[in-house]
C-alpha cells in the first residue's frame, strides 16, 4: 500500500483545496496517471500517480488539506483495498469519507446542487453573497477559488460599489500575507549601488542579433546574479531559527513578473547552468503564464535568491521585502543615462542602473552586502551570457 501525501507547492500557504479527484474511487490507475487537482491561492495543480494499483480516496473533492496529509492509497489490486476496508477501524470513517465523494460531486451545498464548491470558493462565495442561481450559471462541475473571482468582476462591472470599498482578490490578500509575514519575521537592511550597463546592454545586443532572441537586462543580471552563489554562499540560503544558515545546492532564482493580472514569482532553474538566451527564453513563457494566469504551483517554489524587476525607466529603485524562507532578495531599478567625465576630462554617454540589496541581518552583514553588489558590478561590465564556464560548484 502506498499513501498518496499532499506536496508542498508553495510558501504561501498553510491549506491547499483539493479541487477534484481527476481518477475515481477503486480505479485501477498506472503510473504517471492524473490523480488528482490540488488548487492553491496562486495556482492549480495536477497530482499525478507514482505507481501502478487500485486507488483509493481518503479525502473528498472540496476539503482543503495540508502539506504531508495523506489524502488517499494505491492499493496493489482491488483485494488488497478491499481487505484494507474491511479491517477494525480501517476506517469507516475513511470508507464514508471516499464513499461521499462521490456524492459531494453532486450534492455540494446540500441542496441537490450539480457542481462542486472547494473550500476557498465556498468561502468567497458565501462572503460575496453569490447566489446558486450565479454558481450554476458558471456551467462548470468543479467551481474554484479564480472562478469565483471572475464572476465577481463580471458582477462587480455592473454594479455601483461604494466608492470608499475595494474588494481585494484573493491573489492580492496572499500577496499581503507573504509582506506581512516578511516584515515580522527578517530583521532586513537594505544598501543600493550604482551600475554602468553599457557593456551588458551592447553584449545583449550582439547575442540577440545572433540568436535571434531578444534578450533584455533582467536575463542578463539573472545569469551573473545565479553564478556569484560559489563566492556568496550565504546570500542563496535559508535562515534556521537553531543559528544557521541553510545554504542552497543550486542558483535557483525567483523573478518577479507583474503584468497587471497579480504578482507571480516564478523560477528560473539552476541558472548558472544557463544562458542568457535560455533564460530569457524562460522569462517570456513566464510572461504568458502570468498574462493566462496559469503557473503550476511548481513553477513558484524553490528560489534561493529573488529578483524584484521594477526596471521601468521612470523608476530609480525599489527597496524589496525579502522572502521568508530566504535571505536576500535583490532589486533592478530603470535604465537612466547621464554624462559622465572621462580620465581624460572628456565627457561620455552612459548608462547605468540602481541595483538594491535587502538582506537578512541574522545572516549578511553590510560590508558583506557591498562586496556581493561589487561583484555583480564587475561581472555586468564584462558578462559571460553563453554560459561556456562550469557552473557554480555544489555546496554541502
Amino acid at each position: 500500500m502506498i499513501e498518496i501525501t499532499v506536496p508542498k507547492l508553495n510558501n504561501n500557504d498553510a491549506q491547499y483545496d483539493l479541487v477534484e479527484w481527476l481518477a475515481e474511487d477503486g480505479a485501477t490507475v498506472t503510473k504517471d496517471d492524473d490523480l488528482l487537482t490540488l488548487e492553491t491561492s496562486k495556482a492549480a495543480e495536477d497530482l499525478v500517480s507514482e505507481h501502478d494499483g487500485v486507488l483509493h480516496q481518503a479525502v473528498k473533492a472540496g476539503e482543503q488539506v495540508p502539506p504531508g496529509a495523506v489524502i488517499g492509497r494505491i492499493f496493489a489490486d482491488a483485494a488488497a483495498r478491499d481487505a484494507f476496508l474491511a479491517a477494525a477501524g480501517a476506517s469507516a470513517a475513511e470508507a464514508a469519507t471516499a464513499g461521499a465523494a462521490a456524492a459531494t460531486r453532486t450534492d455540494s451545498s446540500g441542496e441537490g446542487a450539480d457542481f462542486v464548491l472547494t473550500a476557498q470558493a465556498r468561502t468567497q462565495a458565501a462572503e460575496s453573497g453569490v447566489t446558486e442561481e450565479e454558481l450554476r450559471s458558471l456551467g462548470k462541475r468543479i467551481i474554484k477559488g479564480s472562478d469565483i473571482e471572475a464572476l465577481l468582476a463580471r458582477r462587480g462591472a455592473s454594479e455601483e460599489l461604494p466608492a470608499n470599498r475595494l474588494e481585494l482578490s484573493q491573489h492580492q490578500r496572499a500577496i499581503g500575507a507573504v509582506v506581512t509575514e516578511s516584515h515580522r519575521t527578517v530583521p532586513a537592511s537594505f544598501t543600493v549601488v550604482r551600475m554602468r550597463v553599457d557593456a551588458a546592454e551592447a553584449a545583449a545586443k550582439e547575442l540577440s542579433a545572433r540568436s535571434g532572441t531578444a534578450i533584455g537586462l533582467p536575463a542578463v543580471l539573472i545569469t551573473q546574479l545565479a553564478a556569484l552563489r560559489a563566492d556568496f554562499p550565504a546570500f542563496f540560503a535559508t535562515y534556521d531559527e537553531d543559528g544557521y544558515a541553510l545554504l542552497a545546492e543550486q542558483s535557483h532564482v525567483g523573478v518577479t513578473v507583474d503584468l497587471g493580472n497579480g504578482l507571480y514569482i516564478p523560477v528560473v532553474r539552476d541558472a548558472d547552468r544557463l544562458s542568457a538566451v535560455e533564460v530569457a527564453e524562460q522569462l517570456e513563457d513566464f510572461r504568458f503564464s502570468a498574462l493566462r494566469g496559469n503557473f503550476r504551483g511548481s513553477e513558484l517554489m524553490g528560489a534561493a535568491i529573488t529578483l524584484s524587476l521594477n526596471n521601468d525607466e521612470d523608476v530609480l529603485l525599489t527597496q524589496p521585502i525579502i522572502f521568508p524562507g530566504q535571505t536576500c532578495m535583490v532589486s533592478l531599478g530603470g535604465v537612466q543615462s547621464s554624462l559622465e567625465l572621462a580620465a581624460d576630462g572628456g565627457v561620455f554617454a552612459a548608462r547605468y542602473v540602481h541595483v538594491g540589496l535587502a538582506f537578512d541581518h541574522r545572516v549578511v552583514n553590510g560590508r558583506e552586502a557591498v562586496q556581493f553588489l561589487q561583484a555583480l558590478k564587475g561581472a555586468l561590465r564584462a558578462p559571460e551570457l553563453e554560459r561556456t564556464a562550469e557552473p557554480a560548484a555544489t555546496v554541502g
